[in-house]
Parts: C-alpha cells; structure tokens; sequence
C-alpha cells in the first residue's frame, strides 16, 4: 500500500514568474508528471493563473512524496497526519512558494497566510484500512531507507 496519485497547484499572478514557478512544481511532482496551465480571473477580477501538476503512477506517486524530505516527513509524523487527511482519502500539504522556488521544502502553518504551493496525495487505503495508519507507515519506510 501507498499512494496512488500526487498533485501539486499553485495559484500565481499576473507578475508572479510562471517558468520559474513551473520548474518547481516540475521538480517538486518529479519525471512523471502532467502539466495543466489555466488561466482564468480572480474571485477580486485580477487575472490568475492555475498551475497544475499530477502524476498518477504510484512509484511517481511515491517519490513526488519523498522530495519533500527527512525533515519535514519527520515533521508530519510529530505533528499528526490524520489532521491533513480528508475524507476521500486525500492528504493535503503546503508548502511555503518562497522556499520552493529556492528549491527548498518549508511547510506552511494552518495559521499562517502565506503563498503556497497545496499538495494533494491519494492515499492506496482500502475497506478494512485506517488512511493515517497507511500513509504513517509509508512516511516511516520512506525515513528508514
């Protein structure tokens, strides 16, 4: 058991620099993934642009997971996962845009407001199958190789 499928989105601007912010979420989701642009306007009517990447292989599923790395998978195992997991099985992440674009993984607070990229991972649970205690040994194997 595992994942089956990481998405990652972010919601940019009209100023925001789309190539560079595409770059990490290319890297973040990792080989394996599809890109969606979509452009649209704001709630406010400013022009946004939705940027989208998925991968529905479970070994890229998996590996999209793993860049967050050691240090902030630790972090979701102290804080709780079962606080980030929906009931359709997601489990949803932010991370800290800033740190992204620099390449690095900061997660974001639920208090704190800040530009973020939002992860969702589909979590492999079935009938019979707790997700937080699927996802939990997941992240465990992944800190232990």
């Amino acid at each position: 058991m595992g994942l089956h499928s990481a998405t990652w989105r972010i919601h940019a601007s009209a100023v925001d620099d789309l190539g560079l912010l595409e770059e990490s979420l290319r890297w973040l989701t990792g080989d394996h993934c599809e890109l969606t642009v979509e452009r649209d306007k704001s709630w406010h009517g400013s022009e946004q642009t939705i940027l989208e990447t998925t991968t529905k292989r479970k070994k890229a599923a998996l590996k999209a997971l793993s860049r967050l790395g050691d240090g902030v998978l630790k972090g979701l195992l102290d804080e709780g996962v079962s606080k980030r997991i929906d009931d359709e099985k997601n489990m949803h992440i932010r991370i800290r845009l800033s740190d992204l674009v620099r390449g690095e993984v900061v997660l974001v607070s639920e208090n704190n407001s800040v530009a973020a990229a939002k992860g969702q991972f589909k979590i492999e649970a079935y009938p019979g199958s707790e997700p937080s205690d699927v996802i939990t040994k997941t992240i465990l194997s992944m800190l232990d190789s």
